[in-house]
């Protein structure tokens, strides 16, 4: 696929079409689909070009950006590689649009959720620790889900933060998303802040606690076995 062949899926992705009752026969729906086929790391310049020639607040560049985004995304599953990956954490620090931001984050713990793929150490992911205390709570529940896919001390810092609130209530979606972060980024060192939570009265949060301490564990295990062999 060349450039022109990118906006033309862009262009469908952003389509809207009225009185269709099934979601699957739009348009849109197709197209997304179509573009979580993609798999040539060739098109990752492609995509930064395309977001960079529409930048701006009007609603027709922020759409093209958000189809660009989910197309680079999507394609990261298939062929990631840390260079690509820090344009979109870059990004993150330039977007001001809280369905962007919300949107590029998704693309982020979608790889962890989606393929299993942890960001390499040598990244600098702390745009996403950033916006965990971004005051929109649609970017600040996403940033936090999002370290899920950021190991690292600087995520596990941003994590505890939450999990150290005292008002349980008040951060109750913060300290869910922390917890099921810590799942995949967590180390032994940080077991004493979940378990205040395995006494939770709320049952979401005490097996999210629970099952991020077993995660942990095991882990942790795994890596003793590793250096015994």
């Amino acid at each position: 696929m060349d450039k022109a062949g990118l906006l033309d899926l862009i262009a469908r992705i952003n389509t809207r079409e009225e009185n269709i009752k099934i979601s699957s026969e739009t348009t849109g729906w197709k197209a997304l689909r179509e573009a979580e086929t993609l798999e040539d790391p060739a098109l990752f310049p492609l995509l930064r070009e395309i977001v960079a020639e529409n930048e701006g607040k009007a609603k027709a560049k922020r759409d093209v950006r958000s189809a660009a985004y989910f197309i680079y995304g999507r394609l990261m599953e298939r062929a990631f590689s840390p260079g690509d990956c820090d344009f979109l954490l870059r990004r993150l620090e330039k977007e001001t649009d809280k369905y962007l931001l919300h949107s590029m984050l998704d693309r982020i713990q979608d790889w962890q959720g989606r393929q299993g793929i942890l960001l390499p150490p040598e990244l600098d992911t702390s745009p996403v620790a950033r916006l965990t205390e971004d005051d929109r709570w649609l970017v600040r529940h996403a940033a936090i889900h999002a370290l899920g896919a950021c190991p690292g001390e600087g995520s596990r810092k941003a994590l505890r933060c939450w999990l150290s609130q005292e008002d349980e209530k008040a951060c109750k979606y913060e300290m869910w998303y922390a917890a099921i972060a810590m799942q995949s980024i967590g180390e032994p060192e940080d077991i004493p802040l979940l378990e205040r939570f395995l006494k939770s009265r709320r049952q979401d949060l005490k097996i999210t606690a629970k099952n991020a301490i077993q995660f942990i564990k095991e882990r942790a295990e795994r890596a003793r076995e590793e250096v015994a062999k």
